[in-house]
């Protein structure tokens, strides 16, 4: 193989992934038109991608989507910046207008992570959460709200994993009726909840961050739980909550 033909094959690689980034679960004959790789051409990089793990066939017919694993690719970009810079003051007006904590967690590897607080400056913290911290994606506020918000084929993944997981705050996704009723009730509400799931004595309401109609995060609010409840909560502080949330959108 030349240099030329295997330039040629990266660049119709990537043009793929980007043609399936913007249409998940396209056929094969609208990845053809919208991409110009010929037929032959494009079942053999389909095929080589989904070896290694980064598409899938599904359902009837020649459709492919993308799976969890394509994100690894993204790995090596950090998003610190824009939780710095877009997020963090954002987070901060919010937490001097209603005294509580808040929070941006971001998804990676089958969980919700802590990425930024506020709680260094809230008299009403009383956690111990801090940066870096590990949040089941069934029992936190954001896990729900990013599984809620999320696309299908990025859900789907998702919860395929959490089945197999045998860490106790993923079990709950082998039950597909408590799944099905959690998202429901999720985006009826508008919010995720956790009420005394990560610790003992604290509650939160979250709500997705989106960009390009994607979750790149979520931001949310921890309180105390005996002084509110998920629901006080959100009759008090969601219409804050979202327009932050649209905030740090706009700035994205």
């Amino acid at each position: 193989m030349t240099e030329d033909q295997t330039m040629r094959g990266v660049v119709r690689t990537l043009l793929l992934l980007r043609s399936l980034n913007e249409n998940n679960g396209a056929r094969v004959s609208e990845l053809a038109e919208k991409t110009a790789i010929p037929r032959p051409s494009l079942y053999r990089i389909l095929e080589t991608l989904c070896r290694l793990g980064y598409v899938r066939r599904v359902g009837e017919g020649e459709r492919y989507e993308l799976t969890v694993q394509v994100r690894t690719l993204s790995d090596g970009f950090k998003d610190e910046a824009w939780i710095r810079e877009a997020a963090l003051p954002v987070m901060e007006a919010l937490q001097r207008d209603i005294v509580w904590p808040t929070d941006v967690a971001t998804f990676y590897d089958g969980a919700m992570w802590l990425r930024e607080t506020t709680r260094r400056h809230s008299p009403l913290t009383i956690d111990a959460a801090t940066v870096g911290l590990r949040l089941p994606m069934l029992k936190s506020a954001t896990g729900k709200a990013y599984l809620a918000y999320c696309g299908d084929a990025e859900r789907e993944a998702i919860l395929q994993n959490l089945r197999r997981s045998r860490l106790p705050g993923d079990a709950r996704a082998r039950d597909s009726r408590y799944v099905k009723e959690l998202l429901a009730t999720t985006r009826r509400n508008g919010y995720g909840e956790q009420y005394r799931e990560i610790f003992p004595k604290t509650a939160a309401i979250a709500v997705p961050i989106m960009r390009e109609k994607r979750v790149v995060g979520c931001l949310n609010i921890s309180f105390i739980a005996s002084a509110l409840k998920p629901r006080d909560a959100a009759a008090r502080y969601l219409d804050a909550l979202t327009a932050s949330a649209a905030a740090i959108q706009r700035k994205l």
